[in-house]
């Protein structure tokens, strides 16, 4: 026999027949493309691990000996896996071997999926299900992760390949697959049956067939090999149209559809995404298009186009589940492990450390400039958009003096640039680095959100928003479609900059604008309107569309070809390398593109009638070029090219005399470009760039903006231009800018908040939080051993806390000098007030803040509401004109920020009180930065009932109209009472109940009578609208104590700290 050759990275490895494993793994170390001391860890594929293995193992002599008690079970991989391992262990004795095993993915499912229903004494023996193709599923689940925005995605896996299995991913974890104890279980397979009736193996025993040949019929005989006749390769079993190869076809999608079904259920229908893989899965558009066939219904349908094209989202824009096709690379996966495993990786800078997703981020309208105003677009996924949003900018950079442009979400494109940001920064010669006119990349937004840091990367974005509209009138805020949650993004963050919307779509996508308007309704999202552009029927047609789903035409736009075809300048602009060596790239329409590698011959018979094709040949093909070139100056060739591109382009290898040429030929006014990249490269790069301008896009600019100016509603720009230059700020606060705006404010204040409970897990876990996010300084009030074992369980720094054990404090007897006075009339002792220091932490924190040593105190979780004011009240004091101490609660809801008080503490507040709640909700409204709307609330609105009640809300009402007025903090007017809260918050209701009132409708802080009324109140929209609630934040003290609730999870601990550090500023 002939020499066996290997290839590796294109090297030609020759190996004889009768090699062993370490004679091949000998001569591949000899061709590496580094010296072979360099390699540092080497990963191997083992496909069964059993239940011993479930992570990544460093790989000894006795966990060989453990892998190989496996062999049974998967006799086919196992034993030549092995014997790998023992032939790169004899080569490479002093580098680790780590062992990534096919099994240990599927490690965390249940019971109910991986046990049989056989005696448990066979159970007991290892006879459960497995799974395989691990290493797989954890490559693809991570990047499905990365391309769907979420850390823990809900996903079915189709791994079909000669090898064939599905998995379903519960929260990034697998809960089932089809492969069982061995891989021949599941699906249909190339030579494997799949799932049988397990009576054949008696039945085949009992016609004479040994074990051996039972496994060889099941394992090597069956699957489409059997089914068909034809081949164990399904693109022959397809091609093919014998009827049992038909009938092969069938069983596989039907097996596969069973088992999709099957997990969809399992997941409750809540699929996030449907992912294709493997060599079938990746390549097959005909078996992705049937195995999905009919599930319209279930919110799962295929974009026919992506389909066929190979794209990595292939399903349709309206899709409910994402369908993806992802290329699989194990070899990837069991590097990324094995360097993991092996302790390789650099260790985390602290400052980077990925912050719990249960702490709310978010921002700041205080640091905000509250004239700019801004519009957001957001395109239906496919829409072409570039020149619609130049236009609008066009329109109001005519009507406003400092305009901008800002996209969340960046796009890379090879020359690292931008697109659109590169033409409205030239276009509108916008002065301002380009990098602050982005929140962030595409790849870094799906890095952070498939790390679970979806509050990271709104922080980020608000941050640099808010730093770039700080001295603009108007910003054009542009969205981008990455990932498969878009929307959701998108919604998010038109809610959190207060924008109203511009939905961007083509004709045809009339259906989907109105899925997405319902969409961004639901997020208390304003939808200004909708841009269609490309009609090619009736505008009548299409604005009639709109009307009937609720949307206003901002523009309605006819089609117009040259629009939607790339210039030959633009195609410059995307090829690597590329430069214009003859002529002018210009404006020339490129209409088609031609590959010549012909003979001269053969291109003549190709020179086309019509003009704008864009010729790509190779830059050594001199005899086609000259050709193309002399045919250029003929009048009887009609149609001009668009221009040519020389592919492989290097002018140091380039032929001197086509230079030499070509600098002569002034007056053929055909562009030569040439770039870098080999002709498929660039003829693929062409094609599959999406349609954008640039600065140089004279023509096309202009004939976009005739045709908007033409078709756009000048009401709408009228409408918003007054909004924009009357103005004065003050409006309701989303959520998001809320969060980000006090974080950033506490940030910049740097006070130091005590926090007493330090013998609480949640409390040692926020404190670090607070320091690592550089929110505040932290004195930790606890046990330093038991705060110590949190941190260490928690895996958390504690770096820069401050841990206080009282009894050892070096201070204590100031403090218990300061106590003792300030209770010593009330009849404390020194010895009483030391007893209280040493052992009640909420007069510890107390007596540190009356002293100065802290700016705030944040308690609660594991204490009363009674035990943590009490210490307060007796030293801290009340505010000035505070009579008693009252709460409120920040209510974080999507149409925006608002106080709800008194929730915690007054139970029946008289007249006089309740005008003080409302009043100090007020102020603490104002400053964190809302314009207070106050809404006394009652079961009645106006005189349309009365009571008790009602008469004391009537008089607290003009007792709290009497002190705004008097103090002069807000107009007594925007105090309004009795008010129904359906009154207060719904304008609708409130234009029948109370038309025209400044408040009604509009209310932001709410006072409700008594204590029953408010806690029910608060918690009940909290449940029924899945909102953050803040507080209860404490009012009328003289220093800022905060109470938590008892069941206070980690992120309201850090929430009320950060509230806190900005009421210590006041």
């Amino acid at each position: 026999m002939d020499d066996i050759t290997l290839t590796l990275d294109g090297r030609s490895v020759p190996v004889s027949p009768r090699s062993t494993h370490s004679d091949c793994l000998f001569a591949i170390s000899q061709s590496l493309p580094i010296p072979s001391e360099d390699v540092k860890v080497i990963g191997h594929r083992v496909v069964h691990g059993g239940s011993r293995f479930t992570d990544p193992t460093l790989i000894t002599p006795s966990i060989l000996t453990d892998i190989s008690s496996y062999n049974n079970l998967a006799p086919l991989h196992n034993p030549p896996g092995i014997a790998g391992i023992e032939a790169a262990m004899g080569i490479f004795p002093d580098v680790p071997h780590v062992g990534v095993f096919d099994t240990s993915f599927h490690s965390n499912m249940p019971p109910s999926s991986y046990r049989y229903a056989v005696p448990k004494d066979l159970y007991d023996q290892g006879v459960r299900r497995y799974g395989f193709h691990g290493s797989s599923y954890a490559y693809v689940s991570n990047e499905a992760a990365k391309a769907l925005g979420k850390h823990k995605p809900n996903l079915i896996i189709l791994h079909l390949g000669s090898g064939a299995s599905m998995c379903c991913v519960k929260d990034g974890v697998s809960v089932d697959t089809t492969m069982g104890m061995t891989p021949a279980e599941g699906l249909v397979m190339g030579t494997r049956a799949g799932d049988v009736d397990a009576g054949l193996f008696a039945f085949l025993e009992a016609q004479g067939h040994t074990v051996g040949e039972i496994d060889d019929i099941i394992n090597k005989k069956s699957g489409l090999l059997g089914l068909s006749g034809v081949s164990n390769d399904f693109r022959a079993v397809s091609s093919s149209t014998e009827p049992d190869a038909l009938l092969a076809r069938e069983v596989f999608v039907e097996r596969i559809r069973k088992y999709l079904g099957a997990y969809i259920v399992k997941l409750n229908g809540d699929v996030d995404g449907i992912v294709f893989t493997g060599g079938i899965g990746e390549n097959d558009a005909s078996l992705r298009s049937d195995v999905l066939a009919g599930l319209e219904t279930m919110g799962i349908s295929l974009d026919q186009a992506k389909n066929v094209a190979g794209a990595v989202d292939v399903g349709a824009a309206i899709s409910k589940t994402k369908v993806m096709v992802i290329p699989t690379n194990e070899e990837l996966s069991i590097s990324l492990q094995a360097v993991e495993t092996a302790g390789l990786l650099p260790p985390q800078d602290p400052s980077n450390a990925v912050v719990s997703s249960t702490t709310p981020i978010r921002a700041n309208k205080a640091n905000t400039n509250a004239s700019c105003h801004s519009l957001f677009t957001l395109a239906i996924e496919g829409a072409y958009v570039a020149d619609e949003e130049l236009s609008l900018m066009q329109r109001f950079s005519s009507r406003l003096e400092r305009v901008g442009y800002f996209r969340c979400i960046a796009r890379d494109n090879p020359h690292g640039e931008d697109y659109k940001i590169t033409l409205m920064k030239e276009h509108f010669h916008l002065e301002c680095d380009p990098t602050t006119m982005y929140g962030v990349t595409a790849n870094e937004a799906m890095d952070m959100l498939a790390h679970g840091q979806d509050d990271a990367l709104y922080e980020k974005i608000l941050t640099k928003y808010l730093a770039y509209t700080a001295e603009k009138d108007f910003v054009l805020v542009s969205n981008s479609n990455f990932g498969g949650d878009s929307l959701n993004f998108a919604s998010q963050m038109a809610q959190a900059l207060g924008a109203p919307v511009v939905l961007i779509g083509e004709e045809g996508d009339e259906g989907e604008l109105a899925v997405v308007r319902e969409e961004l309704k639901k997020a208390s999202v304003d939808v200004a309107g909708a841009i269609v552009s490309g009609i090619k029927g009736r505008v009548e047609d299409v604005k009639a569309e709109l009307d009937e789903v609720g949307l206003d035409a901002v523009a309605l736009l006819p089609y117009e070809e040259k629009l939607y075809k790339k210039t030959v300048a633009e195609c410059v602009r995307i090829l690597t390398g590329a430069k214009v060596i003859h002529g002018n790239a210009g404006e020339g329409v490129v209409k088609r593109i031609k590959v010549f590698t012909q003979q001269v011959a053969d291109f003549m018979d190709h020179l086309d009638k019509e003009e704008g094709t864009l010729i790509l040949t190779h830059v050594s093909r001199v005899d086609t070029i000259m050709a193309m070139l002399l045919a250029m100056q003929s009048v009887n060739v009609p149609g001009k090219l668009a221009g040519i591109v020389l592919t492989g382009y290097d002018e140091k290898k380039m032929n001197p005399q086509l230079s030499y040429i070509l600098n002569g030929l002034d007056h053929v006014n055909v562009p030569v470009i040439a770039t870098s990249d080999d002709t498929w490269t660039t003829a693929s790069t062409i094609k599959e760039a999406p349609v954008f301008l640039t600065s140089d896009s004279i023509e096309k600019i202009s004939l976009s903006s005739a045709l908007f100016d033409q078709h756009l509603d000048e009401d709408f720009v009228n409408r918003f231009v007054d909004d924009a230059g009357g103005s004065e700020g003050g409006g309701d606060i989303g959520p998001k800018l809320f969060q980000h705006s006090i974080f950033s404010k506490a940030r910049a204040l740097q006070k130091t908040i005590i926090l007493p409970e330090g013998d609480d897990v949640r409390v040692v876990e926020a404190a670090s939080i607070l320091t690592t996010r550089k929110l505040c300084k932290v004195q930790l009030v606890g046990t330093p051993g038991v705060v110590k074992r949190h941190a260490s369980k928690l895996g958390v720094d504690l770096e820069g806390v401050e841990v206080i054990d009282p009894a050892a404090y070096e201070e204590l007897d100031v403090l218990v000098d300061s106590l003792h006075k300030a209770r010593e009339k009330k009849g404390m002792t020194e010895i009483e007030a030391r007893r209280l220091l040493v052992e009640d932490v909420n007069y510890f924190g107390t007596l540190m803040m009356h002293l100065n040593r802290a700016d705030g105190m944040v308690s609660g979780a594991a204490h009363s509401s009674a035990n943590t004011i009490r210490p307060a009240l007796q030293v801290i004091k009340m505010a000035p004109g505070a009579s008693n101490v009252s709460s409120t609660f920040f209510m974080l809801l999507q149409d925006g920020v608002k106080c709800f008080g008194d929730c915690a503490l007054n139970v029946d507040p008289n007249a006089e009180q309740l005008a003080e709640i409302a009043l100090f909700q007020a102020k603490m409204a104002i400053q964190f930065g809302i314009s207070p709307r106050v809404a006394m609330l009652s079961y009645a609105t106006g005189d349309s009932n009365s009571g008790e009640l009602i008469d004391k809300v009537i008089k607290a009402t003009k007792i709290a109209r009497g002190v705004a007025e008097k103090e002069g903090f807000m107009d007594p007017e925007m105090i309004e009472g009795p008010l129904q809260f359906d009154a207060a918050v719904d304008p609708a209701v409130a234009a029948v109940k109370l038309k025209g009132n400044p408040v009604a409708g509009k209310a932001n802080v709410l006072t409700y009578p008594d204590l029953t009324s408010a806690n029910a109140g608060y918690k009940g929209v909290q449940q029924a609208s899945k909102c953050l609630a803040v507080g209860p934040i404490l009012l009328g003290l003289r220093k800022p104590v905060n109470d938590l609730s008892r069941g206070a999870t980690v992120g309201d601990i850090v929430n009320t700290a950060v509230i806190t550090c900005i009421q210590a500023d006041l």
